[in-house]
């Protein structure tokens, strides 16, 4: 049976259902905006999983707890709250949303909560009712529509760079990039070339002597940005790429370009080989094997200070715990919510396992905030790599980093890897 299709579905939908739907695809796409718009955040934000939820109703009445924000779009619409279950069931049964029932702390305590999620069917189906298109994501290590179009303009003002500071009316083409374009430009040391700029302060002008000490030479100077050679290579190797994701910005194309130059969008299709792990999982497998090969255990360093600090000396126990990752540090590495399980049950066997932590094995002191609250979690347990991890990650080791270049994976040690005759 083939799988309808978006507009199909939008049009199978009544008017009340469809008002719901675009209700709910609005604040989705606001929520998404949101998280978009944290470009200071200087940790890590909450995965989609968790964002893309949005608050229906709360179960109370609403001249104490108000309406949410899905509640107000609907009854400016005309749409109030009788039906809303048979709406919200209607939308469920195509698949196009979820919904979850759970509690909220309020004024009045623990209340009833519903929340609905959009699934990618219901997004897509909302698009197509609403005449929209999907927004375009570049291919992981390109760069957004607006950081090229700052990296473009770097480019066209050549081994001069662009002073950071322009004189009011400058049109926007002859403007250095901002500060905030180049803390991600400039900053960004994860990239493996190094920054893409740079910015130095230069003279500018002739030396003139000091009013204030006489045989002191003043030396005019302002701050300038230019393209580095990381800068200048990526340019020269992604220019076609980005001529074809942002075909609006006005790129000049070099006569010559390096040997290794994409071609096209499609050199960035990742094809991955049989039997290796997708790319979160592959991150969290190399933290592992990093943690591993240091031995190193993030709770084993710290805890002994608080159990000394109370007059005890640390159970041995605890420092026997095997080097690894707790799991409350897993989703900072990798963002995914099924990374973990990707390793604890891959199909040829276990890459990793898990050791439980016992409750008496926490620091004593540290174990309750002043509300009462756990400062640990009650299932808090240590992911390590095992020996079909360490197998799999010595006899697949290359392949990986051709399959994922940008990722940093440690070599692997000899006694990891099988003898010939084995493999």
């Amino acid at each position: 049976m083939p799988r309808p299709q978006p507009a199909d579905l939008w049009a199978e939908l009544n008017p009340r259902q469809q008002t719901y739907l675009t209700v709910i695809y609005n604040a989705d796409q606001d929520a998404e905006a949101n998280q978009k718009g944290g470009a200071f955040d200087w940790g890590h934000g909450p995965p989609a999983s968790e964002w893309r939820w949005q608050t229906f109703s709360l179960k109370a009445p609403k001249e104490v707890v108000g309406r949410t924000a899905i509640q107000y779009a609907l009854a400016q619409k005309d749409e109030h709250d009788q039906g809303a279950g048979s709406s919200l069931a209607a939308l469920r049964r195509r698949l196009l949303i979820e919904v979850m029932e759970d509690y909220v702390q309020t004024i009045l305590g623990m209340i009833p909560r519903v929340r609905v999620k959009l699934t990618t069917l219901g997004r897509a189906t909302a698009r197509a009712g609403l005449g929209h298109t999907a927004p375009k994501s570049p291919p992981r290590g390109l760069l957004s529509e607006w950081l090229w179009s700052n990296l473009v303009r770097l480019y066209r003002a050549g081994p001069a760079g662009m002073p950071t500071d322009s004189p009011r009316g400058t049109p926007t083409e002859e403007r250095a990039p901002s500060e905030k374009a180049r803390f991600f430009l400039e900053r960004d040391q994860r990239r493996p070339g190094g920054p893409l700029v740079e910015t130095k302060c230069v003279r500018n002008g002739e030396p003139r002597e000091s009013p204030m000490y006489p045989g002191h030479m003043i030396y005019p100077t302002e701050y300038r940005v230019y393209l580095t050679a990381a800068g200048q290579a990526h340019y020269e190797q992604h220019v076609r790429c980005y001529a074809e994701l942002w075909p609006d910005i006005d790129a000049p194309v070099p006569e010559e370009l390096p040997e290794d130059a994409h071609s096209s969008l499609d050199d960035h299709k990742v094809r991955k080989p049989r039997g290796l792990l997708a790319r979160a999982p592959f991150q969290l497998l190399v933290a592992l094997v990093r943690n591993d090969l240091d031995d190193k255990l993030w709770i084993r360093k710290e805890w002994p200070a608080y159990w000394k600090n109370f007059g005890s000396e640390p159970p041995e126990a605890l420092m026997a715990l095997p080097a690894g990752i707790t799991t409350n540090h897993v989703h900072r590495i990798t963002r995914s919510s099924t990374a973990a399980a990707k390793l604890l049950g891959f199909r040829s066997g276990p890459l990793a396992a898990e050791t439980e932590i016992y409750q008496w094995l926490y620091p004593p002191g540290r174990r309750y905030w002043s509300d009462g609250s756990q400062v640990w979690p009650e299932d808090l347990k240590v992911l390590h790599v095992t020996d079909a991890g360490r197998t799999h990650y010595a006899a697949n080791l290359e392949a990986y980093r051709t399959t994922y270049d940008d990722i940093e994976a440690p070599d692997a040690p000899d006694a990891w890897k099988l003898p010939p005759s084995a493999s």
